[in-house]
């Protein structure tokens, strides 16, 4: 994994607000890292896409309070199952989310329905599982 002190350096906006991380190599690790930077907490926008997080990453990023102020989440092309679908739609964490983005993950009908009927996700306004 890549120096996540360089990449946050290098990628989030001089404001604080917005991160792109997309395809840094990130994979799990790098996520549950995110997840813990206090650094973090006033992003609003963060792509993640290409990463390969995984279920796990996507529950360390759902159950983080450093994310508690995002209003957008790309998490295109990351391994992603009905699993971490479950974290995300059972999140007490991004209820600020407006817009989330899973195209390209192994999502299922179900895991769809699942996020869609999320009662914790109460300010998502778009919801993204295809191209």
């Amino acid at each position: 994994m890549p120096n996540l002190d360089d990449l946050i350096r290098d990628h989030l906006s001089k404001d604080g607000q917005v991160l792109n991380l997309k395809a840094k190599f990130l994979r799990e690790v790098g996520a549950k890292e995110l997840a813990k930077r206090e650094d973090l907490k006033e992003v609003r926008a963060m792509d993640l896409s290409q990463n390969g997080i995984g279920d796990e990453g996507v529950k360390a990023i759902s159950e983080s309070e450093v994310f508690v102020n995002l209003r957008n989440l790309n998490l295109a092309s990351n391994l992603i199952t009905d699993v971490g679908a479950r974290c995300l739609a059972n999140s007490t964490k991004l209820n600020k989310l407006r817009s989330l983005q899973l195209v390209v993950n192994d999502i299922s009908e179900e895991g769809e329905k699942v996020l869609r009927n999320s009662t914790e996700l109460v300010s998502l306004t778009s919801l993204k599982f295809r191209v």
